[in-house]
């Protein structure tokens, strides 16, 4: 995902859908209400790429919490106790 500048821009902007829609084709765009930050809009592209992103973080984190409380087993035993239940 490559940005240029920060783009920020009152609610009211949003009533030009396609200036919208080609503002945030290529970088976030951050929607302001009242004068403070309320929204921030990208493209359906960018947006998969952040979830995935921090899906991989959040497996990364649940991984190591994991081996620290040494919960972790072998994939054999995990199934044979599955298999006992």
């Amino acid at each position: 995902m490559i940005m240029s500048m920060t783009v920020i821009v009152p609610i009211t902007e949003m009533r030009n859908t396609s200036k919208m829609f080609e503002m945030s084709e290529n970088q976030p765009v951050f929607i302001t209400k009242n004068g403070y930050g309320a929204r921030v809009l990208i493209n359906l592209e960018h947006y998969n790429k952040v979830k995935d992103i921090l899906l991989d973080l959040e497996l990364e984190r649940r991984y190591q919490v994991s081996e620290s409380d040494d919960r972790n087993i072998d994939a054999k035993e995990f199934i044979q106790k599955l298999m006992n239940e």
